[in-house]
């Protein structure tokens, strides 16, 4: 009983009005319907991966050919030659 009197004597009214509609905001929105959360994750999860493999098919592409156009240099090209003899090898 301490205690919402202490509350009581430093909020007035209009305090006393913001907080309970403060927390029958956070009480709704912590009470989602269940079927709309799950389809939100997923479509979430969905997007992400998404993202995620387009993103790094193109990122690879780039690399590879930037690294295509420094042929020129020694190290690129020895790695480029042992990329192209595993790659025929792979093939026969």
């Amino acid at each position: 009983m301490a205690l919402k009197q202490k509350v009581k004597a430093k909020m007035d009214d209009q305090k006393r009005v913001e907080f309970a509609k403060q927390l029958e905001y956070f009480y709704e929105a912590s009470h989602a319907d269940l079927k709309k959360v799950v389809t939100f994750s997923f479509l979430k999860g969905i997007a992400t991966g998404l993202g995620v493999f387009l993103g790094g098919t193109i990122v690879v592409a780039l690399l590879l050919w930037i690294l295509s156009q420094l042929s020129w240099l020694p190290f690129v090209n020895d790695i480029s030659r042992a990329a192209e003899h595993s790659i025929h090898e792979n093939r026969q």
